[in-house]
């Protein structure tokens, strides 16, 4: 009950070059990230350097494909149980291939039902109506469509042996008044009836980061990229067995070779890897960016198809000309970027029943393919590029200017009527494109980066940020750029605060050190790997940034040998046993079993005369296998304390009567797990949700409210009594731990762009206001709330939201806020 079609075979569009999917599927290790749910400052240094890693999430282990599908399909293991599960990803990482591997396990296993539905065709129409009126008449002949059908379709979704693999939620059309686009949109319907089905979805990560709280309750897996050399040389052999193997080989030694170390990195993403294999054959040399591999598989494309549709150099030229127009039409249009309406295409290419017609020989060629019909309208066919990845690479062939991104007469406010792709993450693969294009002149891609890296934004430099962490990926793309290395070094500074030696971690949890730390995986590689080696090295190093950049550094470069010898002797020279925990932890996910790290830590258990060191370094040890540091399976029952639980919700008829305090406040884990239970219990309740409500009007204790405030607003995301209420509580209460629940329960409920708006408009001004050392943990938490809108928001709305009311005179430099409070 799925479209089984391999995307690889679109991709090589070759009568001559068909796979099957086992032939070119190398197994991908998926790794589980879950929230943080604790504040930094009080999270046990047993749990590892992990925890300090970007966007609030924790590498928590990895799984091999075989021991994902046993494990966590099968066995149901983890949170969900194995039935809420978001499989992430970057453009081309196997997504689908892996998501299509899901739906034949099923199918083997039996007798559970796999359901396989690519969101884009939804065209804005309710999942819940396009499973009963779309796919079960497509499904069951309209002759045996009896209303008894229905209801035993219904009856083994409610039994949960439906599963609905939903591929593509960023590809989803979507509304202008909803932030947090699709997420929030796949959230609401996931509800009802169809909440009883087993649910496993793909997404891009960049979308799935931009509001992961839409989908909290989903057990998130991100897609590794194939390792190099292990399984991308195991890729090519497998491809290239059946027709030259000697060829395969030769692809192999080329690919080896130092100075080709840039694209060994980029051919770890499965789509590029394929392309690359494809265009082997009959190309010289190796391409060095993305965008010249692409070029290559363009020109490969028309190559191929030459018997069958011949075309002339002047016929090419003005195909792809006009894909690239179409291309940039549809990603414009937020509500359906990647489905292109019949009409439009229609507009572009001209009458697609004209057979000398651009809409013709895009068809016959395989650029373009129907996908479906418009949900308004089934007379009207809908067509797509046969993967998302090439229409953003002729998107990016039509753009002559960086203008198109960046408004060239911006300053330090939005440009009236202009908009700013620079911050649309439907944008963001095809500005990388623009940037490693060959036939764009050099200086104009140094004005863009120029402008990137020097704007002001005039509102709380939020969007600088994001401006500069676009720059840093845009050099990875556009390696001749002159400031590659100010770009590096500015990175690095924001990643491990290198202009000061802060005493306190939560200097290094801001959202823009964290999202510097993200910013490092997408820039220059080797610059990064060289950078990050010299900060092991200097030993007057705070402990903490050690911490980070060893972390990041085993993240970046696992087999990176200076890395390596650097925490050797981090680990031989320090006197402190924290710091030797640090670096033998970083260590041993970089060379599991290394001698040195394990003769640190055994040392330091015998001889730290510490207790809690010696916990430490045994605990580390212990997991080194692992190549992750996770709670103790002894910690973690100790933690759970289930009978809390069933203290704090007391439930009666259906509906909650009480919410019991004193035993919850004891113990901080079970609160947010109480929360979500009770979210779960009222979702389907009028009367609790009734009495939710209720108690928002009537209690006094704050950390009641927040619980309630929580839970109300997971059921209805920017429910306008639990964000007042919490905006109240981050505002007002004086205990430290409560403003800081308060502020990461405002982001995860947070999800329409209306209440961010009003959230940024009150909380700018509160901000603004910030005058003694007092106000400095209030400040982390304001900022934390205001940078969550700042990623979801269009910055001219943001702007305007910021400005709006504001007292006389000119705006503080909010980044330097923190410095100048902690001299008071």
């Amino acid at each position: 009950m799925f479209d089984g079609r391999l995307s690889s075979n679109l991709l090589t569009a070759n009568e001559d070059i068909n796979f099957n999917l086992d032939d070119i599927h190398v197994p991908l290790a998926l790794v589980e990230r879950r929230q943080r749910d604790k504040r930094p400052g009080d999270t046990p240094a047993e749990t590892g350097s992990q925890l300090y890693e970007p966007t609030g999430y924790e590498e928590k282990q990895r799984f091999e494909h075989q021991q994902f599908l046993d494990n966590i399909l099968g066995k149901g293991e983890g949170k969900t149980k194995g039935r809420q599960i978001a499989i992430i990803g970057e453009p081309g990482a196997g997504k689908t291939t892996q998501l299509q591997k899901i739906a034949d396990w099923i199918l083997e296993k039996g007798p559970d039902l796999p359901i396989w539905i690519s969101l884009a065709d939804l065209q804005g129409r309710e999942l819940g109506d396009y499973l009963l009126e779309t796919w079960l008449k497509k499904a069951i002949p309209l002759s045996r469509l009896s209303e008894q059908v229905r209801e035993d379709f219904l009856a083994q979704l409610e039994q949960g042996r439906v599963w609905l693999l939903l591929d593509g939620v960023d590809e989803m059309a979507t509304e202008r008044a909803t932030a947090g686009l699709p997420l929030q949109q796949i959230a609401t319907q996931l509800k009802g009836w169809i909440a009883s089905a087993r649910v496993v979805l793909t997404c891009r990560v960049n979308v799935w980061e931009a509001n992961l709280n839409a989908l909290e309750a989903f057990e998130t897996y991100r897609m590794l990229n194939f390792n190099y050399p292990t399984q991308v040389e195991a890729f090519i052999g497998k491809w290239f067995e059946h027709s030259d193997a000697a060829n395969g080989e030769a692809l192999r030694q080329e690919l080896a070779k130092a100075e080709y170390q840039r694209l060994q990195d980029l051919v770890k993403n499965p789509l590029r890897l394929t392309l690359l294999c494809s265009t082997w054959q009959t190309s010289e040399g190796l391409p060095e960016t993305q965008a010249a591999l692409y070029k290559r598989f363009v020109g490969q494309i028309y190559r191929w198809k030459q018997n069958h549709f011949p075309t002339t150099e002047q016929q090419r030229q003005q195909l792809n000309h006009a894909l690239g127009e179409l291309a940039r039409q549809g990603i414009d249009d937020a509500t359906s970027p990647f489905r292109l309406r019949h009409q439009l295409v229609a507009e572009v290419l001209g009458d697609c029943d004209d057979d000398k017609s651009l809409f013709a020989l895009a068809l016959q060629l395989g650029w373009l393919n129907q996908v479906g019909v418009a949900a308004e309208d089934p007379d009207e066919k809908v067509y797509a590029f046969y993967h998302a990845t090439f229409q953003e690479y002729f998107a990016a062939l039509s753009i002559e200017d960086w203008d198109f991104f960046l408004p060239r007469e911006h300053r330090e406010c939005p440009v009236p009527g202009k908009r700013y792709r620079i911050f649309d993450s439907l944008w963001k693969q095809t500005i990388l494109l623009w940037l490693g294009r060959k036939d764009v002149q050099k200086d104009k891609k140094e004005e863009f980066i120029v402008r990137l890296i020097e704007l002001k934004d005039g509102c709380g430099n939020f969007y600088e940020y994001r401006a500069y962490f676009l720059a840093a990926a845009g050099i990875a793309e556009f390696k001749e750029c002159d400031r590659a290395d100010e770009i590096i070094e500015k990175i690095c500074q924001y990643a491990f605060i290198l202009n000061i030696e802060p005493d306190d971690l939560r200097e290094f949890l801001t959202p823009e050190a964290q999202g510097a730390r993200d910013a490092l995986q997408e820039t220059v590689r080797h610059k990064v790997i060289s950078t990050l080696a010299k900060l092991l090295g200097d030993k007057r190093s705070n402990k903490y940034r050690l911490w980070l950049v060893a972390a990041k550094l085993a993240t970046i470069d696992p087999g990176n040998q200076s890395g390596s010898d650097a925490l050797v002797q981090i680990i031989k020279n320090s006197t402190d046993g924290f710091t030797v925990i640090i670096a033998a932890d970083a260590l041993l996910k970089i060379d599991p079993g290394n001698l040195e790290a394990t003769a640190g830590l055994e040392k330091l258990i015998t001889k730290s005369g510490d207790e809690d060191i010696s916990k430490q370094a045994k605990y580390i040890l212990e997991n080194s296998d692992l190549g992750h540091i996770a709670l103790s399976k002894d910690a973690v029952s100790s933690r759970e304390k289930p009978e809390v639980l069933e203290a704090v919700l007391i439930v009666t008829h259906n509906y909650i009567e009480n919410i019991t305090i004193l035993e919850f406040s004891i113990y901080e884990d079970s609160r947010w797990q109480a929360a979500d239970r009770l979210a779960e219990i009222a979702r389907a309740n009028p009367d609790a949700i009734a009495e939710l409500e209720r108690i928002l009007k009537t209690y006094t204790d704050n950390l009641t409210l927040m619980i309630a405030a929580y839970a109300l607003g997971s059921i209805y995301p920017g429910n306008a009594t639990a964000l007042e209420v919490l905006l109240k509580i981050l505002q007002t209460c004086a205990d430290e731990n409560c403003h800081w629940q308060a502020a990461d329960s405002l982001k995860k409920i947070l999800t329409t762009e209306g209440k961010m708006l009003h959230v940024v408009n009150i909380l700018q001004n509160d901000l603004y206001h910030s005058t003694s050392k007092q106000d400095l943990k209030r400040f982390f938490d304001y900022y934390e709330v205001i940078w969550h809108c700042a990623q979801n928001l269009p910055y001219p709305e943001f702007y305007r939201a910021w400005h709006d009311g504001e007292d006389e005179g000119e705006l503080e430099n909010l980044t330097e806020l923190p410095d100048r409070l902690s001299a008071k």
